[in-house]
């Protein structure tokens, strides 16, 4: 899913108020919490660390978490929203569902991927 898919189909089922710049943010910070907790500890990581996404990021931007976990940036948008409109029940409720989703992508990353291997020093 890249940017521009994620914040429309955000916006189409939540429609809100937030600037599209806020939302761009959202996306970085998930993203940035992706790369550090999860691509980040396994082999294969991409060589440069995550700088996150501007307003001059293109729209067309590939986000890192794959189909079928990518409704996981719909989740989050979601409850960021409820967040700043101060609804802290339903905020609750959909970042619970955002963190099941972050969840059962780790796993599937665990399992696909090799963790990096710490040195081992004896003496």
């Amino acid at each position: 899913m890249t940017i521009r898919m994620a914040i429309s189909r955000f916006d189409t089922l939540y429609p809100n108020e937030i600037p599209y710049e806020r939302k761009i943010e959202w996306l970085s910070e998930l993203d940035g919490r992706v790369h550090e907790e999860i691509i980040a500890l396994h082999e294969g990581a991409p060589p440069t660390a995550f700088t996150g996404y501007i307003m001059a990021t293109p729209g067309n931007t590939e986000l890192l978490v794959p189909f079928p976990f990518d409704k996981l940036y719909i989740e989050y948008m979601h409850a960021m929203l409820e967040l700043v409109r101060s609804n802290a029940a339903q905020y609750n409720n959909c970042m619970q569902l955002a963190a099941l989703t972050f969840d059962s992508f780790a796993a599937e990353y665990n399992r696909e991927h090799m963790p990096l291997q710490k040195a081992v020093i004896t003496f």
